[in-house]
């Protein structure tokens, strides 16, 4: 079965791998701070930041603000390709 030599378990790996980083739809490889598999170790260190005590206005926008690109671009990574999405539609994940 498969690939001459190749054991099916290591078939099966290679493909499980394959589909967590290659958008289905673009075939384009998603960057990993943008992959579901990567958003709690990417997205740590901003949670750290925005549970910080006592953080100034300006630090809290800016930590928010980095919270929220972090999942826009994980929200446009792993988008629905096949149907495209208005620009509009995107900007309103800051509104």
């Amino acid at each position: 079965a498969g690939v001459k030599g190749v054991p099916d378990e290591k078939l099966w790996l290679a493909r499980k791998i394959k589909e967590s980083a290659i958008h289905p739809d673009t075939q384009e490889v998603i960057p990993a701070p943008f992959r579901m598999s990567g958003f709690a170790v990417f997205n740590t260190p901003i949670l750290v930041g925005m549970l910080v005590p006592n953080l100034s206005i300006p630090m809290s926008i800016f930590w928010h603000s980095a919270n929220q690109t972090h999942n826009a671009c994980i929200n446009y990574a792993n988008r629905n390709a096949s149907q495209p999405t208005p620009i509009s539609k995107l900007l309103q994940g800051y509104a």
